[in-house]
């Protein structure tokens, strides 16, 4: 018997924790950017350190239409903020995802699973990332 529970509650945190993360920003990517066009008399060359996440918006639809969604909640606290996006789960309009990196125009989106009704994003402002306060911890459900 304990035995099966111990097994029930693995399986239950493995859910809980893909569910989590399959709304969840890739903390960096790689990219290959060119140039179009080298100025006379410079080279162009590459930088191979990793973009780092430097910022999320939510979408109502998806981000081409630019429904972009407002947080519901802000708080600060104990130097960090947080910001809470609640999101109606039968709505007709799905929610996406867009990821934003530091030092490049490439931003990675992502529709929503429908059972998605909330995420949270934790902030550490003492940090920029391209302008932005730090993204610490993002988690949806």
């Amino acid at each position: 018997m304990k035995t099966s529970l111990s097994i029930i509650a693995i399986v239950l945190c493995t859910a809980a924790f893909a569910s989590a993360q399959e709304a969840d920003c890739p903390k960096a990517i790689k990219v290959h950017q060119t140039i179009d066009a080298t100025p006379q008399g410079w080279t162009a060359d590459t930088d191979e350190s990793d973009h780092i996440l430097a910022g999320v918006t939510f979408f109502s639809g998806p981000p081409e239409e630019k429904a972009s969604l407002v947080y519901d909640n802000w708080k600060k606290r104990d130097g960090l903020a947080y910001a809470v996006w609640n999101f109606q789960p039968d709505s007709t309009h799905r929610i996406w995802l867009s990821c934003r990196y530091a030092n490049t125009d490439v931003v990675l989106t992502k529709e929503l699973p429908e059972k998605i009704s909330q995420c949270n994003v934790t902030y550490n402002p003492k940090t920029q990332v391209a302008g932005l306060p730090e993204i610490r911890n993002m988690t949806c459900h």
